[in-house]
C-alpha cells in the first residue's frame, strides 16, 4: 500500500463515486478502479460496498478513511520539515488556540513570530478543546494551546495520545453585564450567584477543565447553578453576557478587552487556569512549530512550575 493508492482511496471515499473520483483525479475510470480492487486484493479485506449509484464504505473503509487522512498529513508535515531543514526557517505553521489561550498567549507570540520569520504562512484555527484535540489526531494542526488539568488528563483520539506542557496560568473572573446590579463592584459571594443564569462552555468528555474548575468551586458552596446556557467557548459566553443573558467566568485579560461585561470580584476567587502546549505523540513536530513553541514558552509564566507535563488519558 503506497501513499499514492491512499490518496485515490480517499478521493474515491470522499466522492462516493469512482466515476467522480476519476474526474476529480483527472484520471480515466477503468485503471482508477483497477487500482482500488487490487488495494483491497492485497489487503484481504473488502473496502468498498459498491453500488449502480457509487460506493459506500464498510467498516475497514472507515477506518482506511481515517488513518489515511493522518497518514497523507503525516507525508506532508515530513516534506514540510526536511524543506525547513534544506532551505532555513520556512514553510507553513497551523496552530490552534481555545479563546483563553488566545487572549492569554498566541496573539503575542504571532506578533512576536511574523515580525522574526514573515516568509512564514500561519492558519491559527479557533474552537472549543475538543476540535483542536481532533485535528491535531487528524495531523491538521502542528500545535494546540488548550486549558488542561493534571487531575484530568486529555483524552486519546481515534487512539492518537497526546504530550501536554504547562506553560502558564491563566487568571480567571466572574463577568456580568453592565446594566446588572451586580456590576456595583462590591464583591459577591458564590453561593449567591446560583440562581444567575450562567453561560458556560459545554462540558466536553475529557477536555472540561473550565468546567471542572467551576464544578469544584460550586460544589463547596452547595451544588451546580440552576440555570446553564451552554456555548462552545468563552469569547461566545463573553458576548452573551455583554448582551445582557446572563454571567459567566473568563479570562481577566479576555474581560479587560471585552466590551460591555464587567469583572466582579467573588469572595475567595478563582483558581487559575493552567494553559498547555499540547502536539501528537507519534507526530512530527516541524523546525517551523518547534520555533513557534519556543515563542509561546516566552510568553508563559516565568516561574518553576511553566513545564509541568500533564500525561495523556482516555476518552471518559
Amino acid at each position: 500500500m503506497d501513499i499514492r493508492t491512499v490518496k485515490y482511496f480517499l478521493a474515491v471515499a470522499d466522492a462516493g463515486s469512482i466515476t467522480e473520483a476519476a474526474r476529480i483525479l483527472h484520471l480515466s475510470q477503468p485503471p482508477l478502479s483497477s487500482a482500488m480492487t487490487k488495494l483491497e486484493t492485497d489487503l484481504a479485506v473488502r473496502l468498498f460496498d459498491r453500488h449502480p449509484r457509487g460506493i459506500t464504505l464498510t467498516d475497514a473503509g472507515r477506518y482506511l478513511h481515517s488513518a489515511g487522512r493522518r497518514l497523507v498529513a503525516e507525508e506532508n508535515r515530513i516534506t514540510s520539515a526536511l524543506r525547513s531543514m534544506g532551505q532555513g526557517l520556512e514553510g507553513e505553521l497551523r496552530v490552534g488556540a481555545e479563546p483563553i489561550g488566545l487572549w492569554h498567549l498566541v496573539s503575542a507570540a504571532v506578533s512576536d513570530f511574523v515580525s522574526e520569520y514573515p516568509r512564514i504562512t500561519i492558519e491559527l484555527a479557533d474552537a472549543n478543546p475538543l476540535v483542536l484535540l481532533e485535528n491535531l489526531a487528524n495531523g491538521y494542526l502542528d500545535l494546540a494551546v488548550v486549558p488542561v488539568l493534571a487531575e484530568e488528563p486529555l483524552p486519546t483520539v481515534n487512539e492518537v495520545a497526546f504530550t501536554t506542557v504547562i506553560i502558564a496560568h491563566s487568571p480567571l473572573t466572574l463577568v456580568v453585564p453592565r446594566t446588572s446590579p451586580l456590576a456595583a463592584g462590591t464583591p459577591v459571594h458564590l453561593s449567591d450567584l446560583r440562581r444567575e443564569r450562567w453561560i458556560l462552555p459545554s462540558r466536553l468528555p475529557g477536555a472540561r477543565s473550565l468546567s471542572r474548575l467551576i464544578d469544584d468551586r460550586f460544589a463547596a458552596v452547595g451544588g451546580s447553578p440552576d440555570s446553564v446556557i451552554s456555548v462552545p467557548t468563552v469569547e461566545t459566553a463573553a458576548g452573551l453576557v455583554a448582551a445582557g443573558v446572563g454571567v459567566s467566568v473568563v479570562s481577566k485579560k479576555l474581560a479587560d478587552r471585552h466590551p460591555g461585561v464587567v469583572p466582579v470580584a467573588v469572595e475567595d476567587g478563582w483558581p487559575d487556569l493552567p494553559l498547555a502546549i499540547v502536539t501528537r505523540q507519534d507526530g512530527v513536530v516541524t523546525p517551523v512549530a518547534e520555533r513557534f513553541a519556543h515563542i509561546l514558552a516566552n510568553h508563559g509564566d516565568h516561574d518553576d512550575n511553566q513545564t509541568d507535563t500533564v500525561p495523556a488519558g482516555n476518552m471518559a
